[in-house]
């Protein structure tokens, strides 16, 4: 069949466009989504409604995690109260006892969120230890940290998760002050107050081991001879990130609550819950690579279990809905040596303490007292 050279031309001109504008739209696609992943949010989202306030309960609309076991806080623009279990739900509602209102106003309308921190963004006088600011220097500049007092010269130091802050280890303050051991809460680069990063953007481990290597430094110019590194969701990625860079850092032992240990895993979670196709996760992470020049090979820790040396405390959650749970269990699997697993059930991301406090401090004062 006889096709003219000019209709030929046109076709695969129009075919060449098509094929340009769907590499930009995929490009533009993977673009936004990895901007979800490494830009740094600090507004927080408060999806639940107080419907009701009767006497010492309150009753919540909206969230998926509303009715999980365990004790909770309560946090919303300007309040806080600490919520104790739940003991009704209909449709849509969930009511539960509420043990203390710490300040604010908690009244119908209140949108709010349920904080597994109890004490939203306080500081560790919330939990009853006294603390003192601090300062530590970087080749950044000064992160805003706390330090409670202690006398072991095995100091703590706390990392908190994604576009969190270092009210996240309020919880296991108490265990720690009752064992004479010192907690820095420390900051590290895009938290609010803190340095940014030089591209502004999130690492995810990559380059805030930094952050926690100058807190090490810090530690040890003030006495502390030894230190354990605890790490929750996203510092629990960063905690092995460190430990790999600095095998003749004195860290004792690393305790992980929901961490990241194969940043692959809740990238594509996330994408399933936001119904983001599966091809655009690859075309996402391929950009987050290109845009900040980490390596999700190198962030796998499995990958890199065999490096290790560290004995390992790990907490996982069956309920959680954010970080996926298999990567930890690989790695526990890869070094059965090392690692002392928890698994837990009904407390959600960074919830294993909530659902069940009791438990979950024996098993800190036990992985300590070993090291």
């Amino acid at each position: 069949m006889y096709v003219n050279p000019r209709w030929r031309r046109r076709l695969l001109w129009t075919i060449g466009a098509v094929g340009a504008v769907g590499v930009l739209a995929v490009g533009a696609a993977g673009w936004y989504y990895s901007g979800l992943v490494i830009d740094p949010v600090h507004t927080p989202e408060y999806p639940l409604e107080v419907t009701a306030v009767r006497g010492d309960e309150v009753t919540l609309k909206g969230g998926a995690d509303t009715a999980s076991p365990g004790m909770y806080g309560l946090t919303w623009a300007d309040g806080n109260a600490l919520l104790g279990p739940a003991v009704a739900s209909d449709a849509g509602t969930v009511t539960r006892k509420v043990a203390r209102v710490l300040r604010g106003d908690l009244r119908p309308g209140v949108r709010a969120y349920l904080d597994r921190w109890l004490w939203g963004h306080a500081e560790p006088s919330a939990a009853g230890v006294p603390y003192t600011d601090v300062t530590v220097p970087s080749a950044l500049g000064g992160f805003p940290a706390w330090r409670t007092e202690g006398t072991s010269p095995t100091w703590v130091i706390a990392v908190h998760g994604r576009n969190a802050n270092p009210a996240e280890a309020l919880r296991v303050l108490p265990v720690f002050h009752s064992l004479g051991m010192p907690v820095l809460g420390i900051t590290y680069r895009n938290d609010v107050g803190a340095p940014a990063s030089p591209d502004g953007r999130l690492h995810l481990g990559a380059t805030e081991w930094e952050d926690v290597a100058a807190a090490i430094a810090y530690a040890r110019s003030h006495g502390a001879t030894g230190v354990v590194l605890y790490g929750w969701s996203m510092g629990g990625g960063i905690v092995p990130m460190t430990v790999r860079r600095l095998p003749d850092a004195p860290i004792r032992g690393m305790i992980l609550d929901s961490p990241v240990i194969d940043w692959r895993a809740p990238i594509a979670l996330g994408a399933r819950q936001m119904g983001v196709p599966g091809f655009l996760v690859s075309v996402g992470e391929w950009v987050v690579e290109r845009r900040t020049g980490l390596s999700f090979d190198d962030l796998d820790q499995v990958r890199h279990a065999r490096d290790f040396k560290t004995p390992a405390l790990i907490f996982v959650d069956a309920d959680d809905a954010t970080v996926p749970v298999e990567p930890a269990l690989a790695f526990a699997r890869a070094r059965p040596d090392l690692v002392t697993l928890v698994r837990t059930t009904g407390g959600g991301h960074t919830g294993s303490w909530n659902a069940g406090p009791a438990r979950y401090e024996r098993e800190l004062r036990s992985f300590v007292s070993s090291l």
